[in-house]
């Protein structure tokens, strides 16, 4: 059943939402609810509907949003259109019809209102059931720039920083936040895949090369990025790491060494660049297995260029390089695709044949085992831009031998050798590809049978493209070699050395390029160990008769090898020239039994294994005759001073004459006590040899040099050692003050001398050695000298009695001076002159009292000792000083003026304390009392230090006290100190003026403060200040309400005051001057009131106000609806689906509904 009810209903122009809005014409600020179409949740939409709707955000700074959970619109007839602002003159997200669900819209940062506004129609003919959007706010991410604060270390001119492998470097960087950093993470990106969390990170790197760095930021806001907002800018702080340079060449131009020898060392070292590969290779296989049209891809991501850097000229691309095997070439379509998509076709199947790509795994020219995926060989296939080289298809050949599956049998087949070729298509086709992005190798398999491998491809392009920070190439700047005591000369880079010991020598060249980064290289130089021999013996025959002579040269091996410690590693070989032996060539055969001659010399090659170092020998085979003695005299010498009978004697001082002509280099002489001794050569006597007894005999043999059977001895004592009693030239000295006297202890009758003479006037009395006129002190040197058969000689030496040293210092005093004995203590001191004066002194402590300042005094000082002796020493009183000074007041103190000796010290006595202080050097006295006495002492500094006292009255200062008294436009002052100053506003205000004699302040600000300084004009003059605010002015604030024939003023500041029209009304329009309510108004008419206060600083406030206008409802037609179940005329109706046809669709309307 249908019923008719008829609604009362009132409208008004106040506008009221709930949470969830059905769509009007209108606007909403809210953050939550549903926004449905005019039916509702669960009504649909209505025909002819235009309407739109506004939402805004509930807070400064966000921004609306709506996710659509249900959408269903006729297509085609009714539509929505989406804006991104608060009206629909915004830019459109879009426009939506049908059921598929319109994407979430956001109000977008450049929104300045932060506002969607959404526009629908609908035609007159039919409805659908509408949507369901939900409505929401967030905050928009903030503006956040990243920076670096502090780098560690810092960058370069270029803004690069540089560093060594492994050498730390530590970023401290922060960001800028537009609005709040609070709570903000930061994540540093190192560029190698690492990442280091919080604003400071240290770290390093091991592998040369480039490093990018950015430091990322996330702030707390998760509106919308559930991670948190993320910085706008990237910093793309370049590191580089220094390349190791290459030291190829530098070595020794001998390694290995002989002892003793030097070799040079070249040092050489080269930079290596570090070149970016933008675009590395796709490592890996890549099956391309049997297919009909099947499609196989491999990219490459390149990312190293700027973004917006393009391939403008095809010379750009160097070159495609493809390493594969495929058994069929016919089979496959190869292209390349840049990262926006531009395809170039490299290779097409048509007329390739079964032609093989490298070395397959195939049974045949055609594959009969395809499903077999064992790889085979790849070869390398390279596509380059304008080279004129053929393509894949052009450079097939013929007559080509594989192996047959896994063999060993053999298929023939064409096929391409791997090499350089052109594209089938111009490479020209990729112009205007992006560098940065993916590049993709797509094959298609078009043919069944065959299959293939793609092992590795890659794309190059002109180094001169990537960013210059790339790539770098560091700069040696110093090299040289580490100081070595074995390096004997260096000429530029290239050393010699000498290493003076067996064993491994180790040479450091040390290099620095201009990161700071330092490198080393080794060349170890072996040294063998040394060749140590002695030297061998010549070798005798002693009366061979007739020749042949034969010889034992191996006689001397032993003897070459004795000292060595490594004999058992020693070569030794004979040789009749030195150049046979320096060659290493024609070594004596036979060398123990060799057939030699008289003289001749043989050499010997002493080697270290077979390394070729080696040291050369000589000897000489020698036939002689036996050896004759010649004679000689006897040895006779005087004894010493002892008389023992014994003395040392130089036998072989006999060995000449012994020897007569015979050489001394073929013979050799030896001394023996006995005829036995010498016969069998043994007990021979060495030199120098002591005597044991006078005379004695002496046996002599003589013997060829290396030939101990070829001999001669004396059978009697061939000479006599002799001994004869020496003289006793002892004796004594004993000193004197200016000499000393001699006591001869042994033979007398000699003579006394000086050795050497002095040269002073120092005599000596030859015959009784007494000494006499000497230097105090003094060391002499005599010598006693008796003569005979073995004249004696002896020495003393004197030294003189010293004088007694009488030496002394006086220091001066205030009243005299003290005494400083330096020399012998004990002596008399006196005045020499005697003064005039009541000075005196103390004999024994040279202490003077009672004299002059500043007289002069002559003390002498005289020892009492053996040899006493006298000084005389000067000495000039001390001055008396000057302490005074006068005092001049100031108005915080005095100023003093030294008068008599400067640099004393002033105190104040009695000290007040702070604020009054006196400057020590100066005496200025400052912070006194006005009108106070102090008294000030100066003290001078000097060894006779004095005082004195003077006053002094700090000047009186002005009064610059004063009062103020505030008034509605500024204030009035009286003073009540000194008279006669003048005053000024401090800070000088924009507004307010001050009379500067009275200090009247006038144009005042209501309610301002204003600090008013007043200076008095005497000779201490004093400034004060006093702050007021002016008088506040009434508030004569007030509102006014509209109503329906006029309006209500409410006063919200002082009451009291009186409400008039400014200007009058033309109609009836009336105002109360006591409540401002206006009454008899016109419909949308405006009248201004004007409000004065009456308070003791009136004022006056204007405001407008606009009558309501008449309400304009439309009569609704009758709202029929079905009964529900039960059947009794009652049910639930929603009357506000009369609301648009009620006000018209005037979004300024509401309406109410009452049953009477």
């Amino acid at each position: 059943m249908k019923k008719a009810i008829l609604i009362f209903f009132l409208m008004s122009s106040a506008v009221t939402f709930a949470q969830d809005i059905l769509m009007q014409n209108g606007t909403a600020t809210q953050c939550s609810g549903v926004l449905y179409d005019s039916g509702g949740e669960f009504a649909n939409y209505s025909s002819g509907e235009s309407l739109v709707f506004t939402i805004c955000p509930e807070n400064p700074g966000e921004l609306s949003q709506l996710d659509f959970t249900d959408f269903n619109i006729q297509a085609g007839a009714d539509s929505m259109t989406i804006y991104n602002g608060d009206s629909t003159a915004a830019p459109a997200f879009g426009t939506f019809d049908g059921n598929t669900l319109p994407p979430s819209v956001r109000a977008t940062s450049d929104n300045g209102s932060g506002c969607i506004t959404v526009e629908f129609t609908s035609d007159a003919s039919g409805t659908f059931s509408g949507w369901a959007a939900t409505i929401s706010c967030f905050l928009p991410c903030q503006t956040i720039n990243s920076q670096i604060d502090t780098a560690t270390p810092a960058p370069n001119g270029d803004g690069y920083i540089w560093v060594c492998p492994n050498e730390d470097v530590t970023l401290t960087g922060s960001g800028v936040f537009s609005l709040d950093g609070t709570g903000a993470t930061y994540e540093w990106d190192l560029g190698d895949g690492n990442t280091i969390t919080g604003q400071t990170a240290t770290f390093s790197y091991a592998t040369p090369g480039v490093y990018i760095v950015n430091l990322n930021i996330r702030d707390t806001n998760t509106g919308t990025d559930p991670l948190g907002c993320t910085n706008n800018n990237l910093i793309n702080q370049v590191i580089q790491v220094a390349t190791e340079p290459d030291f190829t060449g530098t070595q020794a131009a001998n390694p290995t060494l002989c002892f003793g020898d030097t070799t040079t060392i070249d040092g050489v070292v080269n930079p290596v660049e570090f070149l970016n590969d933008c675009t590395p290779p796709v490592s890996g296989i890549t099956f391309l297995p049997d297919g009909s049209g099947a499609v196989y891809e491999t990219s490459i991501t390149v990312d190293c260029y700027d973004s917006s850097q393009t391939l403008d000229n095809i010379g750009q691309l160097v070159n495609i390089c493809i390493n594969m095997e495929h058994s069929y070439l016919g089979d496959l379509d190869i292209e390349i695709i840049s990262p926006n998509g531009q395809v170039v076709r490299i290779h097409d199947q048509q007329g390739s044949g079964s032609a093989n790509l490298g070395e397959p795994w195939a049974t045949g020219t055609v594959d009969g085992q395809s499903n077999n995926t064992t790889p085979g060989v790849g070869y390398d296939y390279c596509f380059e831009p304008n080279t004129g080289n053929p393509t894949l298809v052009g450079g097939i050949q013929n007559g080509g031998t594989f192996t047959n599956g896994d063999g060993p049998g053999t298929y023939t087949d064409s096929f391409v050798p791997a090499g350089t070729y052109s594209s089938l298509n111009p490479l020209s086709g990729l112009l205007g590809s992006p560098l940065n992005g993916n590049w993709t190798i797509r094959i298609v398999d078009n043919i069944s049978a065959d299959n293939g491998h793609v092992f590795s491809w890659g794309i190059e392009f002109d180094p001169a493209l990537q960013p210059p920070e790339l790539s770098f190439t560091p700069t040696i700047t110093s090299e040289a070699w580490d100081t070595d005591a074995t390096i004997t000369n260096t000429t530029g880079n290239t050393i010699t050395v000498a290493p003076p010991t067996a064993g491994t020598h180790t040479y450091t060249y040390r290099v620095t390029d201009d990161f700071g980064c330092e490198y080393t290289y080794d060349v170890d130089v072996e040294v063998l160990p040394e060749i140590i021999n002695d030297t061998p013996s010549d070798l005798f025959l002693c009366n061979p008769g007739a020749p042949p002579y034969i010889f034992d040269l191996t006689e001397n091996t032993p003897i070459i090898l004795t000292p060595s410690p490594n004999a058992g590693d020693l070569n030794v070989t004979y040789h009749e020239t030195q150049a046979d032996a320096d060659g290493d060539v024609n070594p004596i055969p036979n060398p123990d039994n060799y057939t030699g001659t008289d003289g001749q010399i043989i050499y010997v090659r002493v080697e270290y294994l077979t390394s070729g170092c080696y040291e050369s020998e000589t000897f000489t085979l020698n036939i002689t005759s036996q050896p004759t003695i010649n004679p000689v005299g006897d040895m006779v010498v005087c004894d010493d001073s002892s008389n023992d009978g014994t003395e040392p004697f130089n036998l072989e001082s006999q060995s000449a004459t012994i020897l007569g002509a015979q050489s001394d280099t073929t013979f050799i002489v030896t001394y023996h006590t006995s005829f036995n001794d010498a016969d069998m050569n043994v007990g021979a006597l060495t030199s120098p040899y002591n005597n044991v007894g006078s005379p004695q005999p002496i046996f002599v043999r003589v013997q060829v040099i290396g030939d101990s059977a070829c001999n001669n001895v004396s059978v009697t004592p061939l000479f006599n050692l002799i001994v004869n009693p020496a003289n006793d030239a002892s004796f004594t000295m004993t000193a004197t003050c200016d000499g000393g006297t001699a006591t001869i202890t042994g033979d007398v009758g000699g003579t006394f001398a000086f050795n050497p003479i002095p040269t002073d006037t120092a005599v000596i009395n030859s015959t009784t050695g007494t000494v006499t006129g000497a230097t105090s002190g003094a060391s002499y040197t005599i010598e006693y000298t008796v003569p005979g058969t073995c004249p004696a000689t002896s020495t003393q030496t004197l030294t003189v009695l010293p004088e007694d040293d009488s030496s002394f210092t006086l220091t001066p005093t205030c009243d005299g001076a003290t005494a400083n004995i330096t020399g012998v203590i004990g002596g008399t001191f006196v005045f020499n002159p005697i003064p005039l004066d009541t000075a005196v002194i103390n004999p024994l402590t040279g202490t003077i009292t009672g004299a002059t300042p500043s007289a002069t005094y002559t003390v002498e000082y005289t020892t009492v000792g053996i040899c006493p002796s006298t000084t005389t020493q000067n000495v000039t009183v001390l001055p008396a000083e000057d302490a005074s000074f006068t005092m001049t007041s100031t108005c915080d103190g005095g100023l003093a003026t030294i008068t008599g000796d400067t640099g004393g010290v002033f105190t104040l006595n009695p000290d007040p304390g702070l604020p009054v202080t006196i400057d020590a050097s100066t005496g200025t006295i400052i912070g006194g009392t006005s009108g106070v006495t102090y008294t000030v002492v100066y003290t001078t500094l000097g060894s006779c230090s004095e005082n004195s006292t003077q006053n002094v009255t700090v000047s009186a200062a002005d009064d610059a006290s004063f009062t103020v008294t505030p008034t509605c436009d500024g204030a009035t002052v009286n003073i009540t100190g000194t008279l006669g100053g003048t005053f000024a506003l401090n800070p000088v205000p924009t507004d307010a003026a001050i009379n500067p004699i009275t200090g009247t302040v006038t144009g005042g600000t209501s309610g301002a403060s204003y600090t008013i300084e007043y200076t008095t004009p005497g000779v201490c003059s004093e400034v004060s200040t006093e702050t007021f605010n002016v008088f506040l002015a009434d508030d004569a604030s007030f509102t006014i309400a509209p109503t329906c024939d006029g309006g209500i003023s409410t006063v919200t500041g002082l009451s009291g005051g009186t409400f008039a029209f400014n200007p009058l009304p033309g109609d009836t329009a009336a105002v109360n001057p006591l409540t401002g309510v206006i009454t008899g108004g016109t419909s949308d008419a405006v009248y201004t009131l004007e409000y004065t206060t009456n308070g003791a600083c009136p004022s006056t406030s204007m405001q407008s106000v606009t009558v309501h206008p008449a309400v304009i409802a439309i009569p609704p037609t009758a709202l029929e609806v079905c009964d529900d179940g039960v059947p009794d005329g009652l049910t639930s109706i929603d009357l506000t689906l009369k609301n648009l046809e009620i006000t018209g669709n005037n979004p300024d309307y509401s309406v109410s509904y009452y049953l009477t």
